[in-house]
């Protein structure tokens, strides 16, 4: 069916193409393949571009543009601020100007929404509501409250009619990425559908606020040992898609320097402190506050600080960690090809110039030899990345965008609490305590015991039909992964010959020097003693090849 054939889709789509020529995008009109049908169906909307628009940065342009189409697009900005792998800085620090400007709803309209979510009136339950919002979004606003065993609280309420207009609005959207893939090749380099199904998702999380309740209650979990860090207590028996009900913090916005300077606040320690818990979420609990922008944090007494808004949140696998964790050791040992290899196996199955490749990152990496990682500056190493990412077609997944966009975001709160801020060095710690749990022995263990039940379950399955793609999208195996493989399995099986001959030589030399073999001096067994020292001597040997690589994070 054609975008045009839904009549109730037509209005909306010709403001959407006033707007876009309001604002100079007529090419891209024209490139969606729109120009022609909405011609024909005599919708297009004709006015002259003003000149003081022409001026403007296309970047400027179109930010203002998705302002003035309203709040999903307002959402979708907002989501394309985190593609640093598709869009240029210069791009996204227009697309993370994007603010919510959605005008107040009135309290009579907000109250029947909050009673129909509690399922009882408003006054059974809260003692006093502030009926003047403390927060306008374009999905909710937020009215401060008081409970009747008086606890301070926020209640967050979806707005009236917003997920009718914005299911209308996705599906309209849905129909532009598959015009926009169809008949733009230029467009197409963007991934325009996998963006609105991206997009389409985290809208989704964000109009259910018990999904946000969630992710605040798991943050809230995982910080519970730290005792600066405040997150919000979460009143479930309130709870529900339409409502969310968290304790009330009463703190200064981080952005407002000059409150903190007068009320004495440490700005270094509380820069440091922000970057920590980033770190923290990210590396160990694979669980982050994907926006950690200044309006997001609040600070309290004794230099603690509260995280608020989880509608935007991250998740690392263990198998993303371990390939941020190869990324970071592979440009400490400038070692090309490994990082090659993580970001190539981000190709989607696109064919990938894997020589060039590497090439490329020898290039990027080569500027950071010698660097200590508490001098590494990550910001700068990931602009780097991301724009040759861009250069090969390659598309960062998902979690990995946001975890890179939290990053850059982490490094502008940091440099505006203090300028002489180092991300890295606040990650330092962390990254040490990753790698001696990456090259436990118990890791070790488990890993090997996991990789050789999966070889023992691939070789009892039956083969594949003929021409049938593997799990991976690939006809097979990459030989040049084979080749590493062996080579790997060789190295291990070579090391753990040896540690077992060292043992039995420890072992040999202890019993004939117990049963003092012949021939001795001073009652001592000459070959036992040899045998002994020799074994020990080789065992001291594989302990600090085995540690050469921790030694390089120190």
């Amino acid at each position: 069916m054609s975008i045009l054939d839904t009549g109730k889709d037509i209005r909306r789509l010709n403001e959407l193409a006033a707007i876009l020529l309001k604002y100079g995008f007529a090419d891209m009109i024209r490139r969606l393949g729109l120009a022609g049908s909405l011609e024909q169906a005599g919708k297009l909307v004709r006015q002259q571009v003003d000149r003081d628009m022409l001026t403007m940065q296309p970047a400027e342009r179109l930010r203002r543009a998705l302002e003035e189409m309203g709040p999903t697009f307002v959402k979708l900005g907002q989501i394309l601020a985190t593609r640093v792998d598709l869009f240029p800085m210069d791009w996204i620090a227009e697309f993370e100007k994007l603010q919510d400007t959605a005008r107040e709803v009135p309290w009579e309209e907000i109250q029947p929404r909050i009673e129909k979510a509690l399922g009882k009136p408003v006054d059974r339950i809260f003692l006093h509501v502030d009926p003047t919002p403390i927060g306008v979004a374009s999905i909710g606003q937020v009215h401060r409250a008081t409970t009747r065993r008086g606890d301070q609280v926020v209640l967050k309420v979806r707005k009236p009619g917003i997920r009718h207009k914005i299911d209308s609005d996705l599906r309209l959207l849905g129909s532009l990425a598959r015009m926009a893939a169809d008949n733009s090749a230029e467009l197409r380099r963007y991934r325009p559908v996998d963006l609105v199904r991206e997009f389409e998702r985290s809208l989704g999380r964000e109009l259910d606020f018990t999904i946000e309740s969630r992710s605040a209650d798991r943050i809230r979990k995982n910080m519970r040992k730290i005792p600066w860090v405040k997150v919000p207590k979460v009143y479930w028996e309130y709870t529900s898609p339409a409502l969310a009900v968290q304790e009330f913090i009463d703190g200064i916005p981080a952005r407002q320097i000059e409150k903190l300077e007068d009320a004495g606040y440490d700005r270094k320690i509380l820069a440091r402190r922000g970057a920590f818990v980033a770190w923290k979420m990210a590396l160990e609990d694979g669980f982050f506050h994907a926006d950690p922008h200044p309006g997001n944090f609040l600070i309290l007494k004794g230099n603690h600080i509260a995280m608020l808004d989880y509608g935007m949140v991250g998740k690392l696998s263990d198998h993303r960690q371990e390939q941020m964790v190869q990324m970071m050791k592979a440009v400490v040992l400038q070692d090309a090809e490994s990082c090659a290899a993580v970001l190539a196996s981000w190709s989607d199955g696109v064919p990938v110039k894997f020589e060039s490749l590497v090439a490329d990152l020898e290039d990027i990496i080569s500027q950071y030899y010698g660097v200590p990682l508490a001098e590494l500056n990550v910001t700068a190493l990931l602009a780097d990345i991301t724009g040759l990412l861009r250069n090969y077609d390659l598309v960062l997944p998902s979690d990995i965008a946001l975890l890179i966009k939290a990053i850059i975001t982490l490094e502008g709160f940091g440099r505006m609490m203090n300028p002489q801020f180092d991300l890295m060095s606040e990650a330092e710690p962390l990254v040490k305590r990753m790698m001696r749990q990456r090259y436990s022995p118990v890791r070790l263990a488990r890993s090997i015991g996991l990789r050789a039940m999966d070889a023992v379950d691939k070789l009892y399955a039956a083969p594949p039909p003929a021409g049938m793609p593997t799990r991976d999208g690939n006809q097979g195996i990459d030989p040049r992964h084979l080749e590493r493989l062996v080579a790997r399995l060789e190295r291990g099986q070579y090391r753990q010959v040896q540690a077992l001959l060292t043992v039995a030589g420890i072992l040999c030399g202890s019993i004939m020097l117990a049963g003092k073999v012949v021939p001795t001096v001073w009652d001592i067994s000459v070959p036992g003693a040899l045998i002994l020292l020799t074994s020990g001597t080789w065992s001291a040997w594989m302990m600090l090849v085995a540690r050469r690589h921790l030694r390089q994070w120190d």
